[in-house]
């Protein structure tokens, strides 16, 4: 190992341990609301309270990227009465919306939120921004909370992290958003659970884990459940079990900014790529002492980073692509799960997009592993099976292969599709609604979604209807509705 790599990678090791949000950071500026406003936004929430509210999980994200203010938006063009609001805070203390304890499944960023500040994080780009594209990212707090005040939303606020609890009270005193506060988590909501303008509301129920919130019945039955709300992906049954009209979506970003263009970066040789994937003799040696761990983790990122570095350079060697499914098959061992495996997840990921022909054969051979050599890094904590620890690669692969169809593909994901839940469990968190999303992304017809739409599993069936919905507008998909999911046909927002 190279001694200068050694201490530089504990030097930054233990900054990002030690750095903590600065106190006192000032948001962004507060938009003014002028006294009509302010009675018609108070009248309007206490108009939502006296009913049923439907609140959108991380917003309508069926819609626009999560947690951005496009899908919050979308919720009530849709019908909803509020949101779910995931709130972490930077390295210098500003207030953000974004879900994942890790940036990498969404951004081309490794790390927490709280390792960066405002100014950096914002430099970001989003890996599938979707319909919205450069403009997608992730929103402060204030502009979360002013859409919210547009609106007169209902707000759940899940707060992602202990010690945030006293600014955001703050922010909504200084907002006036106590009234549209409807929900908060129990683990970290400290002061604002106890605050007397905390008008707590209790659900009915949850639509959104098995897709329940795209069937009549699913919906029925949870309606007539004791409570005041209900919590969904996707808002449009319930506002249409609720009486409620489905408005258009807007096509432009709720706050546009200006895209500065980008100098393409550099990147190093394919050999030089290669030469830091695959310097990896500590890949099955597992650090104890906090530092030796330290050191561990920042060699996996800097070999997850060279595997990104190869699909950039959208290399096509017979090397390279055996360097990739190297570090697939000897991904490294780590106690902490933010660092296992996250090298070999980054290879697959790139061994997929980049096509390699052997590239499915790898996802599968990744997706069934049960590797005794976890043994010594499961946690305790989590009594599930050894295969789960494994997870950061096994979870990269349906979503990869959304973006490489081929017969292999298809059979991979009908081989998946096949699995009874126990036999699903034992590789790993099931993946079901993944598979099928996979299936009908390389396989958009007919017969694929008629397929699916009989699926066992609701989650399944669920999942078909709304990628039928996302593709309304082409025959296959209408069809498909027509045949097995009429009802759905309801759910179509105007054009």
């Amino acid at each position: 190992m190279n001694p200068g790599f050694t201490r530089a990678a504990l030097a930054v090791a233990l900054c990002v341990l030690i750095s903590v949000p600065a106190a006192g950071i000032d948001q962004p500026s507060i938009r003014a609301e002028t006294p009509d406003e302010v009675n018609q936004r108070h009248a309007r929430v206490a108009d939502r309270r006296k009913g049923t509210d439907t609140i959108c999980h991380r917003g309508a994200s069926e819609h626009a990227q999560e947690n951005t203010l496009e899908a919050f938006r979308a919720s009530f063009e849709l019908g909803a009465d509020g949101n779910e609001i995931d709130i972490r805070a930077t390295k210098d203390g500003v207030l953000v919306v974004f879900h994942d304890d890790m940036l990498d499944r969404h951004l081309e960023a490794y790390g927490d939120v709280s390792d960066y500040t405002w100014e950096e994080l914002q430099q970001f780009r989003f890996r599938d921004p979707g319909r919205f594209g450069q403009q997608c990212r992730i929103p402060t707090l204030v502009e979360v909370f002013d859409l919210h005040r547009k609106f007169a939303g209902l707000m759940h606020l899940d707060i992602k992290r202990p010690g945030l609890d006293s600014a955001i009270a703050e922010l909504l005193t200084k907002m006036d958003l106590w009234p549209h506060v409807a929900y908060c988590n129990t683990e970290t909501g400290g002061v604002i659970l106890r605050d007397e303008r905390f008008q707590a509301r209790r659900y009915k129920g949850g639509l959104y884990l098995d897709r329940g919130e795209v069937f009549p019945e699913a919906i029925a039955t949870v309606l007539k459940k004791p409570g005041d709300g209900v919590i969904v992906d996707d808002p449009r049954g319930v506002a249409i079990a609720l009486g409620r009209k489905l408005g258009k979506l807007s096509k432009e970003p709720v706050s546009p900014r200006k895209i500065e263009p980008r100098k393409p970066a550099k990147l190093p040789t394919e050999e030089e790529l290669l030469k830091r994937l695959l310097d990896a003799d500590d890949w099955d040696h597992v650090a104890d002492a906090l530092p030796a761990r330290m050191i561990s983790g920042a060699r996996i990122r800097a070999r997850a980073r060279a595997a990104e570095g190869l699909l950039a350079a959208k290399v096509s060697s017979k090397e390279a692509f055996a360097g990739l499914e190297e570090r697939v098959r000897k991904r490294s061992l780590h106690r902490d799960w933010m660092y296992h495996g996250f090298d070999g997840a980054m290879a697959l990921r790139s061994l997929i997009l980049l096509r390699a022909p052997n590239a499915t054969d790898v996802a599968r051979f990744a997706l069934w592993r049960d590797d005794p050599a976890l043994e010594p890094v499961i946690d305790p904590r989590w009594k599930n099976p050894r295969s789960w620890t494994d997870f950061r690669v096994k979870m990269v692969i349906f979503p990869a292969l959304e973006k490489c169809p081929s017969a292999a593909t298809e059979k991979l994901c009908r081989d998946y599709l096949a699995l009874s839940d126990d036999e699903a469990s034992k590789l790993g968190p099931t993946q079901f609604e993944q598979a099928g999303k996979a299936l009908m992304a390389v396989s958009p017809k007919l017969e694929t979604a008629l397929e699916l739409m009989k699926h066992r599993l609701q989650v399944v069936r669920g999942r078909a209807i709304l990628d039928c919905l996302a593709h309304a507008n082409e025959p296959w998909a209408r069809e498909a509705l027509k045949k097995s999911a009429p009802h759905a046909l309801e759910y179509r927002a105007p054009e």
